[in-house]
């Protein structure tokens, strides 16, 4: 007793906290809790949104050029009366060549332009839309030139 009145306690203060005193959170903890997971989820999963847009353009995008490398080879093994008879604009088939096409509302073209009596630019277009509805589109450009570099290897192999 003697010691309480040295330190200037009462003697209701220096009895030990107990637990069982505190029954649980009050409303105000829970509520500002709840908020705070709430805006970690909220920005989780946003990230998480932006992360698979981002993923399926990447693969769009990869196919997208596997699908035009596939053409300008096979253009690259015609000879030049086949470059010749191309029709100017068309189309082409991703499903020759690929039994899956992941690209959404793919759109496939190719443009033959003259550029001299010897010499053809081909002009290859994939266009396609992503989960947002956003257009994309990659192409090539390849020329072929009589006696060049891929008709005299047709011609001579």
């Amino acid at each position: 007793m003697n010691r309480l009145k040295k330190t200037g306690l009462s003697k209701n203060a220096a009895k030990p906290f107990s637990i069982q005193q505190k029954k649980g959170f009050s409303l105000v903890e829970l509520m500002v809790g709840s908020t705070v997971l709430a805006l970690v989820l909220a920005g989780s999963f946003s990230g998480l949104g932006q992360a698979l847009m981002i993923e399926e353009n990447v693969q769009s995008s990869n196919f997208a050029a596997q699908l035009l490398q596939s053409e300008i080879d096979e253009i690259h093994l015609l000879n030049w009366t086949e470059i010749s008879q191309l029709p100017r604009t068309g189309s082409f088939d991703p499903e020759k060549n690929f039994s899956k096409v992941p690209l959404r509302n793919s759109i496939c073209t190719m443009t033959v332009t003259s550029k001299s009596s010897n010499q053809k630019e081909i002009r290859l277009q994939v266009g396609w839309t992503d989960m947002r509805g956003k257009s994309h589109s990659q192409d090539y450009v390849t020329y072929y030139t009589r006696n060049g570099l891929f008709d005299y290897s047709y011609r001579v192999l």
